[in-house]
């Protein structure tokens, strides 16, 4: 089967994007030529690549940018040696590399964060609130510690980071994606979302630290019990390939296998 078979055949089981520009695109390789397994991952690392050729996948299958900015344009890479020696390794083994990520996202409900739950197992724990809030839970009472310490362990870390007490009792999370400078309100969400009296704790998978993290610490200061856990954005979205590749290997069953590679996490805990 082609590669461009192959993909078309994915898409299909997405819903149309409501907007033009999409990031979901053939990052490097020929389509045309045949595919002799797929692989997903959340990155595309030199150690992924690796794996792939040793099970004999020729199409990789990636959640986020595979050349350092959001749209992966290489004209300023053209000279960079990493750029170079990673595209060879890709030429050399006959790669094909697709970006999954807005249509992941656009899907009801959103593929990754059915990944994320599942490895979290909290689906049992999951809750509506009458608010826009993406993925609120209600969990057994636990410490802002020992709830870091699972998100470690589910979550495979290297590291991670807390803002507040880690004995505070909480059981009410919610996530809250990114939190990122807007220069505008949409900046004071993640704080008026952690102030709320039926939310504890937020896990934001990377932030800034003078909006809702001063906030948490100006809280926790004061004694009230709300925390802010930070995994890292890879590792907190990984899980969602982890359900891609479960997905594909329906859809595929006979035909071809799909293989889930973790990228892992990217920081290293010097602490």
């Amino acid at each position: 089967m082609k590669h461009a078979e192959v993909l078309s055949r994915i898409l299909s089981t997405y819903p149309a994007l409501r907007f033009e520009h999409t990031c979901d695109t053939v990052k490097f390789g020929d389509t045309e030529g045949e595919c002799t397994g797929i692989v997903t991952s959340c990155a595309l690392t030199i150690d992924v690549i690796r794996r792939a050729v040793e099970r004999n996948a020729n199409l990789i299958i990636v959640h986020e940018p595979c050349f350092y900015t959001h749209d992966d344009t290489t004209d300023w890479l053209e000279e960079n040696r990493v750029f170079q020696q990673k595209t060879a390794l890709l030429r050399e083994h006959g790669m094909v590399v697709w970006r999954n990520h807005d249509h992941m996202h656009a899907s009801k409900p959103d593929e990754i964060f059915l990944g994320v739950i599942a490895q979290l197992g909290w689906k049992e724990y999951r809750k509506t609130v009458n608010a826009p809030v993406r993925l609120y839970f209600e969990l057994p009472e636990t410490s802002v510690g020992e709830l870091a310490a699972h998100l470690k362990e589910r979550l495979h870390l290297t590291s991670g980071r807390l803002v507040g007490n880690p004995d505070a009792r909480i059981s009410r999370v919610a996530f809250c994606g990114h939190i990122f400078p807007s220069w505008n309100e949409k900046e004071q969400e993640a704080t008026k979302l952690l102030s709320r009296d039926d939310v504890d704790a937020l896990i934001a998978f990377e932030s800034i630290e003078w909006t809702a993290l001063g906030y948490a610490r100006d809280a926790a200061q004061l004694g009230m019990n709300k925390a802010i856990i930070q995994p890292g954005h890879m590792v907190s979205e990984e899980p969602g390939m982890v359900y891609l590749a479960q997905k594909l290997n329906r859809l595929f069953e006979g035909q071809l296998e799909t293989t889930f590679i973790a990228s892992g996490d990217p920081w290293l805990s010097f602490a």
